[in-house]
């Protein structure tokens, strides 16, 4: 198995694979159930990429650069390191869940029993990353390095919004098991969160206790992190271990010539419109001009509204979701009013690891932002302002049980 030389787009892809080319599998060949929100159970292993350094190279083409130009070339040289990170993720089976800021979420979707094969492979892909990308010199002399958290076990997967737009969670313990073990990585180190080191194939692995019940780290401190962290010798034979970890995922690849199935999707009217719901108005419209997929990549000065929610006292992880959804709908009319968009919608962290204690999933962050292409207005502070001042007053009237 080889990720070979980059694959270069057609000039025109269907309007469907351009539409699947930002969007996880699980969105693509998932089968809508009707009314919002879903909710939906499975079994998977999780990677977590976190890029360090980038907000440090940012800061100095923001010091340095004196055209737009200097910035499109801050954007092109991220989109590059991200896309070589992306591209071996799918080689080794992964569904690129999100891509939020510097941090890169990918999922292996599998049955219980296969888990220990999958995060054999997902270590693997793990180990091969950092080795041929872990450090990235730039010439502005900002190194960019990876921290990469693996997790694995149950994961649910939620889908909030209406009929025009709709956003996609991964909630749960093992979710915030890989939040934790990123933390806790270094640069150019690989944590596992202690689930996944309890389910995995341990005899395989070198590793380093770094909390007792919480992750380890894979390598030992005496030397660097390599494949030689993984024990991968006879008779242990990791191309044939690849072929039977196929087998677990129905959506690998089908061509070398492309990278993912859902490129190769026929043109499908009603698919086109569940995607649509998924993707950001500005980026639609880029799309529907029929823009090249490389110009889509853009760095530009925005206003950013954060809304933190702290959900506290829920019992269930269906009542969860639906605290979500009214507050996601609330949030995105006001935003959408201003001349805003909701971008994106994420959980973090957890106190409890009690199952069904969704005390554990601390809370719900709704990403708005002002100023994207098309929205880009010489008030939008005040928009910004006006509309977090709404939000802030129907939480706290309609939502008694967050913070």
């Amino acid at each position: 198995m080889a990720t070979g030389d980059r694959l270069v787009a057609p000039p025109l892809w269907p309007l469907e694979a351009r539409l699947a080319a930002l969007l996880p599998d699980l969105l693509v060949f998932r089968k809508p159930r009707g009314s919002e929100p879903e909710l939906a159970t499975a079994q998977g292993v999780l990677l977590g990429v976190h890029v360090t350094g980038f907000t440090a190279l940012m800061d100095r083409f923001s010091l340095s650069c004196k055209s737009e130009h200097d910035m499109d070339k801050l954007a092109h040289i991220f989109s590059y390191y991200i896309s070589d990170i992306v591209e071996h993720v799918l080689c080794f089976g992964g569904d690129i869940l999100n891509i939020t800021g510097n941090v890169l979420l990918a999922l292996w979707t599998v049955e219980q029993n296969q888990l220990s094969d999958i995060i054999t492979l997902v270590a693997k892909c793990s180990l091969e990353i950092q080795e041929k990308f872990g450090i990235y010199h730039t010439r502005e002399g900002q190194d960019l390095q990876l921290k990469i958290g693996l997790s694995a076990g149950r994961i649910s997967q939620v889908i909030v919004g209406d009929e025009q737009r709709q956003y996609l969670l991964v909630i749960g313990r093992d979710v915030d098991g890989v939040q934790l073990a990123q933390r806790l990585a270094q640069a150019n180190e690989i944590v596992l969160s202690w689930n996944c080191w309890k389910l995995c194939e341990q005899y395989m692995f070198e590793v380093e206790i770094m909390r007792e019940d919480e992750a380890v780290k894979v390598g030992a401190c005496s030397h660097p992190l390599n494949l030689r962290d993984m024990r991968i010798s006879d008779p242990f034979d990791f191309d044939e271990h690849f072929d039977k970890c196929l087998d677990y995922l129905p959506h690998y690849r089908t061509s070398a010539d492309i990278l993912r199935t859902a490129l190769e999707l026929d043109p499908d009217s009603a698919l086109e419109q569940t995607l649509r719901k998924h993707i950001m108005k500005s980026l639609l419209k880029k799309i529907d001009e029929g823009q090249p997929m490389e110009y889509i990549s853009e760095f530009r000065t925005v206003t950013t509204v954060l809304v933190s929610l702290e959900l506290h006292k829920t019992e269930w992880m269906l009542h969860l979701c639906h605290l979500i959804q009214e507050a996601a709908l609330y949030i995105s009319t006001v935003i959408e009013k201003g001349g805003g968009q909701l971008s994106r919608i994420f959980m973090f962290d957890k106190v409890s690891t009690k199952e069904f204690d969704t005390s554990a999933l601390k809370g719900c962050m709704f990403l708005c932002v002002f100023g994207l292409p098309g929205d880009k207005k010489p008030d939008e502070c005040a928009h910004a302002l006006e509309s977090s001042f709404s939000i802030f007053s129907f939480c706290w009237e309609n939502l008694a049980e967050t913070k």
